[in-house]
């Protein structure tokens, strides 16, 4: 299941505190975005849940985001994540973590 988590706060180290839009509950991960502007306070990610989990196989930090291009193939579903800023959305994948 995809979370909508708004961008609080970003921290050095590229500490991101986000806050899921329907619980309210924070959590903070490290993030890394490649070809891409940087995301901003108040940007928008959906990304599944099991990524905050650290009970989950697949956790780890940090996590690294790159676009997503249609020859992309053999992506899991915890593999992509999007983000929606003021003025653009993409679709990205996770490419380390």
């Amino acid at each position: 299941m995809n979370l909508k988590l708004k961008i609080l706060k970003i921290n050095k180290y590229n500490e991101f505190i986000l806050q899921d839009q329907d619980s309210k509950k924070e959590y903070s991960l490290i993030l890394e975005f490649y070809d891409i502007n940087k995301p901003k306070i108040n940007d928008i990610l959906l990304l599944d849940e099991r990524l905050l989990d650290k009970n989950y196989k697949g956790y780890s930090q940090p996590y690294a985001f790159e676009k997503f291009n249609d020859s992309d193939k053999n992506l899991n579903e915890t593999d992509l994540v999007g983000l929606v800023s003021k003025d653009k959305k993409y679709i990205l994948k996770r490419v380390y973590g």
